[in-house]
This record gives C-alpha cells, structure tokens and sequence, in this order.
C-alpha cells in the first residue's frame, strides 16, 4: 500500500512535470534542450508509473514475461539519467564539445541498456512476480547479478556526474531560477546515492557471502530513489516555473505598494485636482490590469501636487518631526521619511486653512532621488507609510499650526 501511494503521488508530480515543459517544446520544437529535458522527465516519470505493483504485474500479464516491468523501469532510468546528464553537458560545455560529448553519453546509453536487456533474457526470473524485491530476491541468479551491476553502475556514474556537473554550473550562471534549479538537482543527485550505494554494495556482498542489506533495498532505497525523482522533476523546471512565481511576487509587491500610497495620493490630488491627468481605476480588475501604469501616474502626481506644496513647506516642521522620531528610535531614514510626511500634512493643513505661504517663509524640499523615478516611488512608499500611520505627525502638524496661529 506504502508503495502504492507514494509511487502514485510522484507519478503525479513527474507526469505534471512532463507536460509542463511538453508545452514549451510545442511552442519552440526543434530546440535540442528542450526535447531532451522533455526525454529526461518522461523517462523519470514512466517507472513510477510501471513500478507501481498493481501496473507491474498487469504489464507482465499483457506482454507475457513475468518481470519484464523491472527491465521497462530500468531502462527508462538508464535513458533519463543520461539525457539528464547530456541536457547539462549541453548547458555548460562550449559549442565545439557538445557533440562529441553527446554521443558519448548516449553510446554509453545504449550499450548499457543492451547489456541489461542481454543478462535479462540470459537469466531466470519467471518463478513469480516480484515487484517490490526483485533486486533482493534475484541478486544471486546467474545473469540477473550481471544484470543489476551494470544498471546501478550506470546510475551510481550518473549521479556522481549530476552532482558534479550541476554544483558547477550553478556557480557561474547569471539567472537565480536556473541557479536555484541546478542546486535542487544536485540534491535529488545525492539523494540518489542513498538509493543506488546500498544496492551497489549490497550486489557487491552478495557475490562472496549473503548480503544483510536485504530490508534496505526492498524499502529504504526505493524511497530515497523517490525523493531523488521529487527532486529532479521539481529542480529542471524551476527555471519555467520559477520566473512566473517573481513575476506574480513583484506583481503582489507593486499592488501593495500602490495601496500604501493610496492615502498619500488621495489627500494631495484633494487639494491639487489639477494634477490628476488620468482617471483612477474603478475597480480592482482594472487596476489588475494595468497596474504599471497606475503606479506610475500615481507617482508623477504626487510629485507634482508637492512641488505646489513647495512654498508651505517649513524647515521648522522638519526639524521638530525628525529630532521627535529619533527621540522615539526610529532610524535616521525613517525619521527623514516621518519629516517629509510632517511638511506634507503641515502644508496640506495650511493651505485648506487659506493662510498663503506663511510656513514657506524658510521652506525647503530635499530631493533624495536625483529624478528617478523608481526611487521617488521608493521614497514616496516610505513618506506615506509615515502619513499614515506615524503618531508623531499630527502631533507636528498641531504645534505648528498653533504657532502660525498665534
């Protein structure tokens, strides 16, 4: 039952994997990395598929050779493991040794898949089915030791060369997803170990003595293998996948940043109209739809209705906001943006108060962000975080009003 499951969820999950890159290769089939990544994924995710014993003994019932599935999922292995190994050969050799290197890998492929299809029909394994300890149970019948040592030999070279290969190009590659992906194949590569070593030694013992690894390979190895398939499938289409999950975390991050402008926004464009030269979204679709641009004119508005705020600002109020944050603790960047939101609201008070430019006397504006404008976005976020929630600043705004007043 154990085997079931968890044959049936990472079928699932590699399967899923397949078809989402299946959708990249249909759109650009004639790249050679794509089509050996879609070979990789399919390959890893068919012997789950077929190692599942209710599939395992049915395939052997409709081809009529008992245990014909191991040969079908190790086979299916052999061949992922080096397309696996060719895709990154392709990634990180120079042009003029790709192909060399290719067809020595699918040479070694081939040869291999011939050896353990030769042994397999050599040997002896129709007594019954074995789906879950074929490895133990026929490790000492002729042929089918042969069979096996060339299969984990195969895999175990395989592993070592995903590691290496992988960790290596994942320190010179520019792009983090890709970077990200490399390191989780390397991790399924050394989960692999935990399947392929112990049955390797346990081979290995079997050939001058009884191994004792037997409860090893019939359920702990299978389950490292597992995560090792988890790991792969997971790893080599992050770079897809990945790219998608910054671009909806930027995305989430924009639409924050416009909310927490929005109170900023709302009360300058109340007193400067004028400044508004497009319309604000209507409903959260359209803003869904067209963020980028309302973050923009969100911004440019606001700079504009403060340069017409400009001749209320008063020194004064920056100075008392500022000495009153750092009192408190904040920092001297959250005190200069705690400052600036004191003028604004001082400023703002004082115009709807009618009282001209008599803040502007000694006003000032500091311009940190040398006109660019995703940095007096980013100054601006900070300003109305401050406008709206800091306690300092009507605290200010009142003193400094009094004192106009008096």
């Amino acid at each position: 039952m154990l085997f079931n499951v968890v044959y049936g969820i990472l079928s699932v999950i590699t399967w899923s994997a397949f078809a989402f890159k299946l959708k990249d290769l249909a759109r650009d089939w004639r790249n050679k990395e794509l089509q050996l990544l879609c070979l990789a994924i399919s390959t890893f995710a068919a012997p789950f598929f077929f190692a599942a014993p209710p599939i395992y003994v049915r395939v052997d019932a409709l081809l009529g050779i008992k245990n014909i599935a191991t040969l079908i999922v190790y086979s299916s292995v052999a061949v992922c493991t080096t397309s696996f190994l060719a895709l990154l050969v392709s990634w990180s050799s120079s042009p003029s040794n790709v192909r060399l290197r290719h067809r020595l890998i699918f040479g070694y492929a081939i040869a291999t898949i011939t050896l353990m299809t030769t042994f397999f029909f050599l040997g002896t394994v129709d007594d019954a089915e074995h789906p879950l300890d074929f490895d133990v149970y026929y490790a000492q019948a002729p042929y089918i030791t042969e069979f096996l040592l060339v299969y984990q030999f195969v895999f175990t070279t395989s592993m070592a060369g995903l590691v290496r290969l992988c960790w290596r190009y994942s320190t010179i590659v520019d792009k983090p997803w890709l970077r990200r992906g490399l390191r989780v194949v390397a991790s399924g590569a050394i989960a692999g170990f935990g399947y392929c070593l112990p049955k390797l030694t346990s081979l290995v013992w079997d050939l001058v003595g009884h191994s004792p690894l037997d409860d090893v390979n019939s359920v702990v190895a299978p389950m490292f293998a597992s995560v090792s398939a988890a790991l792969f499938a997971i790893g080599f289409t992050m770079p897809t996948w990945g790219v998608a999950v910054s671009k909806a975390r930027a995305w989430m991050s924009d639409y924050r940043t416009f909310k927490r402008r929005y109170p900023l926004w709302q009360a300058i464009t109340a007193a400067f109209p004028e400044v508004v030269l497009a319309a604000p979204p209507t409903s959260r679709r359209e803003l869904a739809r067209e963020l980028d641009f309302f973050l923009s004119r969100q911004v440019i508005e606001i700079l504009d209705g403060e340069m017409r705020l400009r001749p209320h600002f008063s020194t004064e109020i920056r100075r008392v906001a500022r000495e009153l944050a750092v009192a408190r603790g904040f920092t001297n960047a959250e005190a200069d943006s705690i400052a600036e939101a004191a003028q604004i609201t001082a400023a703002l008070q004082v115009r709807a108060a009618g009282r001209g430019s008599r803040l502007g006397q000694d006003g000032d504006f500091i311009d940190t962000a040398d006109g660019d404008l995703d940095k007096e976005g980013a100054r601006l976020t900070r300003v109305a975080d401050a406008f709206r929630t800091s306690a300092i600043i009507p605290a200010v705004a009142r003193l400094q009003i009094s004192s106009v007043e008096a």
